[in-house]
């Protein structure tokens, strides 16, 4: 069964290596073709090609070509002027290909492949017979791998071979000396899991030797040999175990190892062989840490950690010329609030390499941190690796970014920390029994002390560090956010983590001496803003400066307060990015804006709050910080120097956020004010009458002010809470919350009551709403007014319902009376409709009019006909009669045609017959 596993195991690597040694051969005949270009007095590729080939076989012997090293994870080399385009080649038929395919690469590897499993089936067959001795079936093994891979090496030095090698890929060769290396791997690990023959530590070490001696070949044979080598080399320890695992000695072996895979990818520019070092390299830690680890193997662990990331920092570090950053793509839309150092870049390999080496590492780095309890020697590891990682990413600044990754890893490191809980003492008093305020009542035991100043010393670390790297670096604006933003993200986490009684005042202190040292740092950096990256810089300063302060404010204020301290950082940094002309603050505005807005919008912990107070103060100055800043920012001159040009993003968020709050407080300030607590539902007509007037105002303010009414922030915020408006009046007041099966209270007053409020109101702001901002379309501007003459109609009739009902409207007896009122009531809302739409020309209401006094007609011949009786019939069909000639009587005079003095009106066409 194993053997079966490393063949599939083999043919894997096969394949991968084959599509990777394609392009190979690809790019070689690319190049072989540039230089026959090239050589003047050479001979046509065509006219080569056509000579026989006994004569080309000599050519080659005699002078075969020179092996240059291409230099590894290095820039192109300007190339020369291109040569005149050659002519194009015939095409090969598919059939050819598949042909030269299987004949010269997949028959010759499955024949490496098959001599293997032929020498482990020599020794399979051998045990079970009984033909050959233990050590001499080890021993033919070893010599048959070793003979294969000597014969794969002699074979590749044959001139004839050779030449093979100059025209295409040459696949022999190595196909033999894994087959070699393959039949000695085996033998080796039989002798000593069989047969016992070799005792672990010699085991150990030949499986090793011969590791080394694959990787040593692939430097002359090609990349699956070093796959091969360097695949042996990882499993070696897992198959040959001591039984007692030993830090030191795996480490060391792994590290040799590493190192010899990376001087292979540096020396033949194999840069998928380092992804593959880089996987072993990685996975052997992290098994460590699962199973074996034992007290004190932090050390061993650490500079395992430590030596290697170096190693793979290395190409990025030195084998690269060109250090100059890649320049960001033009941000449009969205794109530019945000920094430039958030954006994409495109990396070379080698960098790809060297950042995703530090990731994994610096994972490796914060687990080992966990694991040995946060112990000197892995935080001495920790502090190692962050000075590694700002050193080389300030060596070489395309992989700057390691700075904070490393930062993040510490961050990382230092969360779980797990410390005492410190007591709040009660303070000390004066004579006159005043308590006294010191910055420490109730001290700190040592294990928070150890842990203050372990986070002390990384803040000073990467914010003193961070400030010295800016200075002449291309990358800037990394470095400062570095220098700023990491101690403050550090005395956050120790706020967190250490939870202090909320009397020391020691670390609001903190925070606004940490404050004052970010706006400090400014000075310096302000007078050589005129270099790249130093006006981000001091945008990055700045936004840690202010969030300092937010986070002192954090530190000493509680619920609404610490909202309020939090959204005036907005108007300053709107301020400020218009004072000093700083576009980069557009950003770190943003994004203090979201979070005041997810504090204030869906945080479910201020239902919490008590009092009353704190929805005006908490919502509204909030409002009105986002709307002065907003005001700024569209003012302020744009990238290129021209005035107003500062719309964009961050003023609209800023904007739709003074819309929210403005409408939260509102909505808010009701519920608390009709429920009596801002967990309660609402439930009552009042209070959703309440909300959709104030929904309704807001909208009406935001059409009607014509300072505000055409930018799109107010045009679509107006339109969502008419929505929203339309949907509590559909669902609501009509339906769900309808007094005449809700049993609520309406009032005793005529007219003036709580019908009015729910009913009437709505109706008229909507009415007014949409003759200030009619809908775009004919449709909906037909269909629109629909809404508010059903809320009129109802108001009319729940009103009618009260005069004779009392204040709860809830019942099924209806007098003659009554029912007589809605017909006298409607008919005179349809008229009142007909001479509103006749006398102000508008059609839909005049059309409305007499679709209601068509609905009275239906209710009087088919209800009141055979339902009353008495003077109630008499009245309902006197009334109807007399609406409908003074109707007639108003269309003929209101609606007649104009006559001009002098002009006969025009002759009224003939009548055709059958009209």
């Amino acid at each position: 069964m194993e053997f079966v596993v490393l063949l599939l195991i083999f043919g894997f690597i096969t394949h991968r290596l084959d599509r990777r040694l394609k392009a190979q051969e690809a790019e070689i005949a690319k190049l072989r073709g540039r230089l026959d270009k090239a050589l003047a007095g050479a001979l046509p590729l065509s006219a080569a090609e056509a000579a026989p080939a006994e004569e080309a076989v000599p050519e080659v012997e005699t002078l075969p070509p020179p092996e240059v090293a291409e230099p590894v994870f290095a820039s192109e080399a300007e190339e020369p002027a291109p040569p005149p385009p050659a002519a194009p080649a015939p095409a090969r038929s598919g059939w050819r290909e598949l042909e030269e395919s299987l004949a010269s690469r997949w028959l010759i590897w499955l024949g490496g492949g098959t001599m293997a499993l032929a020498a482990a089936f020599f020794i399979k067959l051998s045990v079970d017979h009984g033909w050959l001795g233990p050590g001499v079936r080890v021993a033919l093994g070893l010599l048959a791998g070793f003979a294969l891979m000597v014969g794969g090496e002699w074979l590749r030095r044959r001139p004839m071979q050779r030449a093979v090698a100059a025209l295409q890929p040459d696949y022999v060769p190595p196909a033999l000396t894994a087959a070699g290396l393959f039949t000695a791997f085996i033998s080796v690990y039989g002798g000593f899991a069989l047969f016992g023959l070799f005792a672990p530590l010699v085991a150990f070490a030949l499986l090793a030797a011969l590791s080394l001696i694959g990787i040593g070949l692939s430097l002359l044979q090609g990349p699956l040999i070093a796959a091969l080598g360097l695949l042996a080399g990882y499993v070696s320890p897992l198959l040959v175990s001591t039984g007692d695992p030993d830090a030191w000695g795996l480490f060391a072996y792994l590290l040799a190892l590493n190192g010899a895979g990376m001087a292979v990818v540096l020396y033949r520019g194999w840069r998928w062989l380092g992804w593959g070092a880089l996987t072993g390299a990685a996975l052997w830690p992290l098994l460590w840490l699962i199973d074996p680890w034992r007290s004190g193997d932090a050390l061993p662990t650490g500079i395992y950690l430590l030596l290697t990331s170096a190693l793979f920092l290395v190409p990025a570090v030195l084998g690269v010329l060109d250090q100059t950053p890649p320049e960001p793509a033009p941000a449009t839309g969205w794109r530019r609030a945000l920094p430039d150092w958030i954006r994409r870049k495109q990396r070379h390999p080698a960098d790809r390499l060297a950042m995703m080496a530090m990731r994994l590492f610096g994972l490796l780095v914060a687990a080992v941190t966990w694991i040995d309890d946060h112990g000197s020697v892995s935080l001495i590891a920790l502090g190692l690796f962050a000075l590694l990682a700002m050193i080389a990413g300030r060596r070489t600044e395309r992989i700057a970014g390691v700075a904070w990754i490393a930062a993040l890893t510490v961050l990382l490191s230092l969360a779980p920390w797990s410390l005492p809980y410190v007591p709040a003492s009660p303070p000390p008093l004066n004579a006159d029994g005043q308590p006294l305020i010191v910055v420490d009542p109730a001290g700190y035991p040592a294990a928070v002390a150890h842990f203050l100043w372990v986070a002390g010393g990384f803040a000073a670390l990467f914010g003193i560090g961070g400030f010295i790297a800016l200075w002449d670096a291309r990358r800037a604006a990394l470095w400062a956010s570095l220098s700023a933003l990491v101690p403050l993200a550090l005395l956050t986490l120790a706020y967190a983590v250490v939870a202090p009684p909320e009397t020391a005042i020691g670390w609001p202190a903190a925070a606004l001496a940490l404050a004052a040292l970010l706006v400090g740092a400014t000075t310096p950096l302000a007078r050589h803003r005129h270099r790249p990256g130093a006006s981000l810089g001091l945008a990055a300063f700045a936004a840690g400066a202010t969030g300092a302060i937010a986070l002192g404010a954090t530190m000493v204020l509680q619920e609404a307060w610490l909202t309020v301290a939090l959204a005036m950082q907005v108007p300053v940094l709107a301020w400020l990015e218009r004072q000093l002309n700083l576009r980069e603050l557009r950003g770190v505005t943003l994004l203090v804006a979201v979070a005041v807005l997810v504090r204030l919008a869906v945080n479910p912990y201020v239902l919490d709050y008590e009092g009353y107070g704190w929805i005006a103060y908490g919502y509204g100055l909030p409002a009105l910080g986002f709307l002065a800043a907003a005001r700024w920012m569209r003012s302020a001159p744009d990238a290129r120097g021209k005035d107003r040009g500062g719309d964009d993003l961050v003023v609209m968020v800023l904007e739709a956020g003074a819309l929210i709050f403005t409408t939260l407080m509102l909505s808010l300030g009701i519920h608390r004010w009709m429920s009596g607590s801002l967990e309660e539902a609402p439930s009552t007509l009042a209070e959703v009458s309440l909300h959709t007037l104030s929904w309704l105002g807001l909208a009406l303010l935001l059409a009607a002010d014509r300072r505000w009414s055409a930018r799109p922030v107010a045009v679509w915020g107006r339109r969502l809470l008419v929505l929203l408006a339309a949907f509590n009046v559909v669902f609501l007041h009509l339906t769900a919350l309808n007094p005449l099966w809700n049993f609520e209270w309406v009032g005793t007053w005529p007219v003036v009551n709580r019908l009015l409020l729910a009913y009437g109101a709505p109706a008229v702001l909507g009415l007014v709403y949409l003759w200030y901002d009619p809908p775009p379309s004919r449709a909906l501007r037909s269909a629109a007014p629909v809404l508010p003459l059903l809320l009129i109609a109802t108001n009319l009739a729940l009103e009618i319902r009260r005069a004779f009902q009392g204040p709860v409207l809830a019942g099924y007896g209806v007098s003659d009376a009554e029912w007589y009122s809605y017909s006298a009531g409607f008919l005179l809302f349809a008229v009142a409709m007909l001479v509103a739409g006749i006398r102000f020309g508008w059609g839909w209401m005049r059309h409305a009019g007499l679709v209601l006094v068509l609905a009275v007609v239906a209710k009087v011949f088919l209800s009141d006909m055979s339902d009353l009786e008495g003077m109630y019939r008499v009245a309902s069909f006197l009334g109807l009669g007399l609406c409908l000639v003074g109707t007639g009587w108003l269309y003929q005079r209101l609606l007649r045609p104009t006559i001009t003095p002098g002009v006969p009106p025009a002759a009224t066409p003939p009548a055709t017959p059958g009209e």
